[in-house]
Order: C-alpha cells, then sequence, then structure tokens
C-alpha cells in the first residue's frame, strides 16, 4: 500500500493505521473510524482522524464511507473498477499466501471445507500459544483480569463460506460486555491488512488463515498484558 500511495505518505499512513486501531482498541470496538461514530462514550477519540474527516473532499459514490486517507480511497476505487489491476493484486497475494504456507509446513489433512473441520485446526494452533480449550472455546487469561476467548461460529451452512472464527475480550468479572470479532476480517481495524488471511481460496490458504487470525489475538494479548505490567 505504501508503495502505492508513496514514499512521501509513510508518515500519515502509519499514523492513520494506529490511530485507526487504537480508537478501536479504547472504544472496545464499538466505533466506526471513518463515520466518526461512537457507539459508547469515548475512551479515546483521536483528534488527527477529525480533522481528517473535516477535510475530506474526495467522497463519492458509492463508496458511502471511504478511508479517510485520499490514497487509501483511490485504491479501493482501483480494485472496484479497473479489473486488470484487481486480478494483478489478487495474484500477487495469493502467491505470497502460498510461499507463507509452504514455509510454516502447513498441513491440511482432515479438512474437507465443512464448519466443523475448523476445531482440531483451533486446538492446535491456540495451545500453541497458551489457550486452555473449555468444550468448543479457548481462553487465555490475563493477569489483570481480562480473558481472551477464541471461539467458533459453526451456525448456518455448514460449510465454511466464511472464516467460521470468534474472537471476545472481556472481564473475567463482567463477561456480559465484551470486544467481539468476527467474519472474515475480524482485526483489519487493528492491524490494517489482516483481512488477506480472511476465508476463501483452498484448503491450504483457509488453514492459513485459521493459523494467522489466531496468533495475530494472541499478538493483541501478550502486547496488552506486557502494556499492563510497564
Amino acid at each position: 500500500m505504501i508503495e502505492f500511495c508513496g514514499e512521501n505518505q509513510v508518515d500519515v499512513l502509519t499514523r492513520y493505521w494506529d490511530e485507526v486501531a487504537l480508537e478501536t482498541m479504547r472504544c472496545a470496538g464499538k466505533v466506526h473510524s471513518e463515520m466518526r461514530y461512537f457507539g459508547i462514550e469515548p475512551k479515546y477519540r483521536s483528534a488527527f482522524l477529525d480533522e481528517l474527516f473535516v477535510a475530506m473532499d474526495f467522497k463519492e459514490p458509492p463508496f458511502k464511507y471511504p478511508p479517510l486517507v485520499r490514497c487509501l480511497f483511490e485504491h479501493m476505487k482501483k480494485t472496484w473498477f479497473d479489473k486488470e489491476f484487481a486480478n494483478g493484486e489478487t495474484a500477487f497475494i495469493r502467491m505470497q499466501k502460498r510461499r507463507e504456507g509452504e514455509r510454516l509446513g502447513i498441513r491440511t489433512a482432515g479438512w474437507t471445507g465443512r464448519k466443523r473441520d475448523v476445531l482440531p485446526f483451533i486446538e492446535e494452533f491456540s495451545s500453541a500459544h497458551g489457550f486452555k480449550r473449555r468444550r468448543n472455546r479457548w481462553h487465555k487469561d490475563l493477569g489483570c483480569g481480562l480473558v481472551f476467548e477464541i471461539g467458533t461460529d459453526l451456525g448456518g451452512s455448514p460449510f465454511c463460506t466464511q472464516m467460521p472464527l470468534t474472537f471476545r475480550i472481556f472481564h473475567a468479572d463482567d463477561p456480559t460486555f465484551a470486544f467481539e470479532l468476527g467474519g472474515n476480517e475480524p482485526f483489519d481495524q487493528l492491524v490494517y491488512g489482516s483481512r488477506l488471511y480472511g476465508g476463501g481460496g483452498d484448503a491450504s490458504e483457509f488453514v492459513l488463515g485459521i493459523r494467522a487470525n489466531i496468533e495475530l489475538f494472541d499478538v493483541i494479548a501478550v502486547s496488552l498484558e506486557a502494556s499492563q505490567q510497564a
């Protein structure tokens, strides 16, 4: 994305992604940064994003709530309307994921595309990072009382039309108020580009996506735990 936008945009892009992530985490996901919508009283509201929102002069249909940085919007439009460009991007990303899957030795034995196939893969990847299984949920308890939970969405069609993982962060004393993430791009507001590990593709890509999303969730847990201890 930096290559597309130009090196002169590095500082703006980095700050933009950081501020979106900070708003998302500090507001427990109950925020839409591009809309400047807050579903709860914000614990953090970015003055930088407010300034970008006010200065926007490139909003156009059918993009109702585009990114607040012009070059990100231009990239979005190009992937929508330039088929050759979009196909080239997709091919490049798939090649990178295929190489990563080979490097990591991703195994797909037992995968048929049914949602229940995901359970042994969650067990393998989450237990490697210290998550403990409780029925069809996996928990990591932080010393500060926060619980990071990996679950599954096995309802609806028995086949994986999207990534059947759910992620929740809550406090042990109040489990009903949770930061909930799911779908094909659960962490994209926190780690820009992580949507590329969403559902779809062949078995190897799907299993790589399961591993990547679990590892991203663990990175968030480890980072938050370290900040609490600092």
